[in-house]
């Protein structure tokens, strides 16, 4: 391949700025997951269940599916993280060229993916599931301008890394799911569309235009 990814803007942890998502998928999912954490790690928050990064401490279980035991949905809630299906989006258009260096040939590209993230409340008990999901469901529509710029612990900082657009949210109904364990876990689920935006740039190797090129002018005509 000629023409190598040699510079790319990525979004940063909510947490931790030295890590790094580099692709939509990691945005999509973790961003969530991070927004998530930080809504309920305000004391304040109406659901009463405060989240706390060490696990022994943290009275709800914030995390993604393949970190979840059912089982543990005991006196603490949980909400699960699944990501849906992504796509390009098509208003964008595929390597939309942003901008062009014509001595080196570096292009830079801006694309939009838009994807969905399915976050499922469990809670013992049915009012609980549906406050949590209830809150979540507002907190994603109310701070959607926000959290395009929403960066490092809750700080607001403009740039246009992380999510480019919250699309939308919904809020299913509950759902009982068996399990060994009794009573039967409650769970209600709400979804969140959302779009990233990606600005790359792209330079071929041993690229020479216009370096080499001579100029000769001539007094003639």
């Amino acid at each position: 391949m000629s023409d190598p990814v040699t510079a790319q803007d990525n979004a940063r942890s909510l947490h931790d700025e030295t890590q790094r998502y580099y692709l939509p998928h990691q945005v999509l999912k973790n961003h969530v997951i991070e927004v998530c954490q930080l809504l309920f790690a305000d004391p304040s928050n109406p659901t009463g269940f405060v989240w706390d990064p060490e696990q022994e401490k943290s009275q709800i279980r914030i995390c993604d599916k393949h970190a979840f035991n059912l089982d543990a949905v005991g006196a603490n809630p949980a909400v699960v993280a699944n990501r849906g299906p992504q796509a390009w989006a098509k208003s964008s258009g595929f390597r939309q060229m942003q901008s062009i260096d014509l001595r080196t040939d570096t292009r830079t590209y801006v694309d939009l993916v838009r994807g969905s993230v399915i976050l499922s409340c469990f809670s013992r008990h049915g009012l609980e599931a549906e406050d949590l999901a209830g809150y979540l469901f507002e907190s994603f529509q109310v701070f959607r301008d926000v959290l395009r710029k929403i960066a490092r612990q809750g700080t607001i900082v403009p740039h246009h890394l992380g999510f480019f657009k919250i699309e939308a949210s919904s809020m299913g109904e509950e759902a009982l799911v068996k399990s060994d364990a009794r009573p039967d876990i409650s769970v209600v689920p709400v979804a969140i569309q959302a779009t990233v935006q990606r600005r790359y740039s792209v330079e071929p190797t041993a690229s020479k235009k216009l370096q080499d090129i001579q100029v000769r002018t001539s007094r003639r005509g």
